[in-house]
């Protein structure tokens, strides 16, 4: 990212961020800060990924009903007021702080009442910028969480005299710590430092090390098994981050963010819908990170003050996926293997559930759970149903998609996708007429918790289900095996067809339709995620595309959420419909985000286009990833092993171009449109393969260097070797990105006047 576009990448507040809910992100997937306060104080919030207290009371596990059988029982007998006791009243009786995720406190400055206000966290170097004068002076602000060391920083030039730096422990502002029993914290003074220990019960410890006095601060944060090993590593930090210095360290820092940068980049003609790519693989990139624990619902961004929303769980009914999406198209897969990661690690867990709730081989994701798949307080109708795995398996598939590693396929993913595949293949039920079907599960979340919630067949599952099977064969053809192909190639056949509507729309299940606007279109997952049908499906599959959406538009979108707009914003894409995934975009931007670009669960300014409203404002981070990905969709897909360029763009969208974006089969492409017709296109191999490129030039003459491309159809054919750069340009065009880039900027997105 140069200098121009770290600009056009700038979130900037004129007035003073008194709360934290308009406060700035920073964050290296280790720690992370949130930035607000008028002077009076300036505040840092802050977090660390590894903080959780995952101590449960599993008595209620041994309930003799609390089986699948036993829920499935229950069920049919119409006992739904002793389900939910079983399921999950007893949980929350048991359980009703715990399980959660652990924030440290707030750090605080007192530089005196705002007068003027101009800061802006620049994307570009991951770091807050600007001026706070206030009754004391101008203060010029930089702060920063370094890239590559768990340190906090913070210069405030002209600090008044006396200021100090001080924390503030979670467990000194909220009192849900002591009623988890945790300990009190240690703050101490060590010469020119202060020093807080904290030790989580049957958890970690951890420790932050600080200088008070400024103008440069150093907030030092790290954990350990012990106190006193935690306090030994933030010394160790603090050390290291002193003697560097605060300007060596922010260029370190700004060297590993354009890096970063450097991987991929689109150039969109509306600034505030290119930002929001931007801004959603920026937050991702600052709450994740390879070797750490994956970012919960918060991010690392823990509400002040607060224990986090929904406990700061890893929910996997949509807001996993829609998190990590980022990673794909941007190229950062090392962002998704921190997911991968810890299923990976938690499988022998999730085997051991599966075996013990269901009595059968294979694993069973629940919805909602913290690390070591410990269980988070969630509606049982939800927590229990069968789509979670399949979902987060099919994370784990677009992973080698997107990558193509053999090496990886056969450490992680596909142990982990063939172990949902054996859950599915075990619990399945034949029917009389033949069929598999699923026996009860939900559609989440239709119904809420309420007993009618409970279904057989909902459409969801049967989409996972088939898809599960596809990736199953796939896997094993590319690691030269066979073991479970058989089982997945018949499995397939003889599950249980979509239930449809009389008009061809996907129902709930069978005899259901939807009867409400609903936040989650879970019903529509077989067009998208799952893309098990396309609209390169054959006429029968467009057919029910095209009545499902309608139908589902048909009954509103009042009680849609930003979630809702972030996936259907890759739903339009998938199915080509490019000026309903620009609205999508259009309406989060402008009614789901607040002023610092966060999403907040809520229509925050009550315009009523939704009936989420409140003052609450439970943020959440993925949303804002998600459109990072429905923007990414719109230019470049790659599924069903055919490259397209520009598939869903809205026809003001007259000049765009992108850099390096992934697709599906570890293609790397390039692109410039302008005028309104694609005119250079750049697919770069990450491995052997066939490149198959819908011709995106409209069959105009085009020249061809790099390589030997053939017609087939309406496609480009050709076989490039690992490294390999084919180009495909109208005659006369360069592909100077940097022109097409200025181009971009200077476009006219007016939609009066034929064009």
């Amino acid at each position: 990212m140069n200098e121009r576009e770290a600009s056009r990448h700038r979130i900037v507040h004129r007035r003073a961020p008194r709360e934290w809910h308009d406060g700035f992100p920073l964050g290296n997937g280790s720690i992370g800060a949130m930035l607000w306060g008028d002077g009076s104080p300036l505040c840092l919030t802050l977090d660390k990924a590894d903080l959780w207290d995952l101590r449960s009371n599993d008595a209620y596990l041994e309930h003799p009903d609390f089986s699948y059988a036993g829920l499935r029982r229950l069920v049919s007998e119409g006992r739904f007021e002793d389900a939910f006791e079983v399921f999950e009243g007893r949980y929350l009786r048991d359980n009703p702080i715990g399980p959660t995720k652990i924030s440290i406190g707030r750090a605080e400055l007192c530089l005196g009442e705002a007068t003027a206000c101009e800061l802006g966290l620049e994307l570009g170097t991951a770091s807050v910028t600007g001026v706070l004068r206030t009754n004391e002076g101008e203060h010029r602000i930089l702060a920063f969480v370094a890239r590559e060391a768990n340190v906090v920083c913070l210069r405030v030039t002209a600090p008044p005299a006396g200021a100090r730096l001080t924390l503030r422990p979670l467990a000194k502002i909220n009192d849900s710590l002591a009623a988890l029993g945790h300990p009190d914290p240690l703050i101490e003074e060590a010469g020119e430092l202060c020093i807080l220990t904290q030790a989580i019960p049957d958890g970690p410890a951890y420790a932050v090390v600080w200088n008070p006095a400024g103008p440069d601060h150093f907030l030092a944060i790290e954990s350990a098994e012990t106190a006193a090993d935690a306090r030994a590593r933030a010394m160790a930090t603090w050390r290291a981050a002193a003697t560097a210095g605060l300007d060596a360290l922010y260029e370190r820092h700004s060297e590993a963010w354009q890096e970063f940068w450097g991987a991929s980049a689109v150039y969109l003609p509306e600034e505030p819908i290119e930002l929001l790519w931007y801004l959603g693989c920026y937050l991702l990139a600052s709450a994740a990170r390879q070797g750490e624990l994956p970012p919960g619902l918060q991010g690392l961004w823990a509400m002040d003050g607060v224990l986090p929303p929904w406990r700061g769980e890893y929910a996997a009914d949509m807001n996993l996926q829609e998190a990590f999406w980022p990673a794909l198209a941007s190229g950062h897969l090392d962002l998704l293997d921190c997911w991968c990661d810890l299923m990976r690690d938690c499988l022998p867990q999730a085997q051991a559930f599966t075996r013990r709730f269901f009595g059968t081989g294979g694993s069973f994701w629940p919805c909602s759970f913290a690390p070591r798949l410990t269980p988070i307080r969630s509606w049982y109708t939800v927590m229990f149903a069968w789509s979670h795995s399949g979902w987060l398996a099919w994370l784990v598939w677009l992973r080698w998609r997107y990558s193509m590693d053999r090496e990886w396929l056969a450490r992680t993913g596909y142990p982990l996708v063939a172990e949902v595949f054996r859950f599915y293949q075990e619990n399945l039920q034949p029917g009389e007429d033949g069929r598999l079907h699923v026996p009860l599960s939900t559609s989440p979340e239709y119904r809420d918790n309420r007993p009618d919630a409970w279904s057989q067949d909902p459409n969801i599952d049967l989409a996972l289900i088939r898809r599960c099977c596809d990736w199953v064969v796939e896997m094993e053809a590319a690691l030269g095996m066979q073991e479970l192909t058989s089982s997945a190639v018949e499995v397939r056949e003889k599950l249980v067809p979509y239930a449809l509507s009389e008009t061809k729309a996907l129902l709930l299940w069978p005899g259901q339709a939807l009867d409400e606007s609903h936040r989650h279109p879970s019903h529509l997952m077989a067009i998208h995620p799952a893309m098990d049908l396309t609209v390169e499906g054959g006429e029968e599959a467009r057919e029910v595309i095209d009545a499902s959406l309608a139908h589902y538009l048909s009954l509103g979108r009042y009680q849609w959420a930003g979630h809702t707009y972030a996936q259907m914003a890759s739903f339009g894409a998938v199915i080509g419909r490019g000026e309903f995934a620009y609205d999508c975009l259009r309406h989060f931007a402008e009614y789901w985000v607040g002023p610092n670009g966060l999403h907040f669960n809520r229509d925050m300014r009550r315009t009523g286009v939704t009936c989420f409203c409140g003052d609450d404002r439970p943020f959440t981070m993925e949303a804002s990833c998600g459109i990072s990905a429905g923007i990414s969709d719109m230019l470049l897909q790659g599924w069903g092993d055919i490259v397209r360029v520009f598939p869903a763009l809205p026809t003001h969208w007259r000049d765009v171009a992108f850099r390096d974006l992934r697709a599906e089969g570890a293609f790397r492409v390039s692109a410039i449109r302008r005028d309104s017709r694609t005119v250079w296109v750049k697919v770069g191999a990450g491995v052997d393969r066939t490149l198959r490129l819908r011709d995106p030039f409209g069959g105009a003459p085009i020249r061809v260097t790099g390589g030997t491309l053939h017609r087939e159809g309406d496609l480009y054919v050709g076989e490039l070797a690992a490294g390999q750069e084919v180009i495909l340009c109208l005659k006369g065009e360069t592909g100077d990105l940097d022109m097409a880039a200025a181009a971009v900027r200077a476009s006219d997105t007016s939609r009066f006047g034929l064009r």
